[in-house]
């Protein structure tokens, strides 16, 4: 893995965002509270990549140039922040809903590990040396699945998929409250992090 460095990966919707039912509108997009500093700190270490299931174009609740322009909104929103994101990636299919070619059991949509592994061979990342972070336990598996180490935020969904966590085969590493708490727990974990 020479040359090669971790990566946070990051759910959209309920761990950056304020969660919205299939968010079509830019004017809905608010970033949740902790989300802008959480991600300042972790970009000083880690590339920033958003994953994020968007069965919304398979449904036909908008295409993949809406949605398209929904992330250069939020990417906007992030670099008056200070923000930069390294990529974003989207899995727009479901397995039951939606017309070919959106309609599809596909190895992309989270719990399955197939955005990270992309993420990773686009952008020559360590897997290993990486974190993924999001409100569903879906997300949880989609970074095990790619070997990376996986927080559950209690915002959006997380408060209640934490609830299911006792029945389920995907533990978290950590639950944290927001992504603010997340990122100090990842930075925790930094070698030499008392500078």
């Amino acid at each position: 893995m020479e040359g090669k460095k971790g990566a946070v990966f990051l759910d959209r919707d309920g761990t950056i965002i304020e969660e919205v039912n299939y968010l079509r509108d830019p004017a809905d997009i608010r970033l949740l509270p902790g989300a802008a500093e959480g991600l300042t700190r972790l970009q000083e270490h880690y590339p920033l990549v958003i994953v994020t299931n968007q069965a919304g174009v398979a449904r036909g609740y908008f295409d993949e140039l809406h949605l398209s322009r929904l992330h250069r909104h939020l990417e906007h929103i992030l670099a008056r922040e200070g923000i930069h994101l390294a990529g974003i990636y989207y899995c727009p299919h479901h397995p039951e809903e939606g017309r070919f070619p959106y309609r599809r059991d596909c190895p992309c949509r989270k719990p399955k590990p197939g955005m990270l592994l992309t993420a990773a061979r686009d952008l020559l990342l360590d897997l290993s040396q990486s974190y993924t972070i999001g409100d569903k336990l879906s997300d949880i598996g989609a970074g095990r699945n790619a070997g990376t180490k996986a927080i559950l935020v209690r915002t959006g969904w997380g408060q209640e998929e934490e609830r299911l966590i006792g029945g389920s085969q995907l533990i978290p590493d950590y639950v944290a409250d927001n992504l603010l708490d997340a990122a100090a727990w990842i930075l925790r974990q930094r070698p030499n992090t008392g500078k």
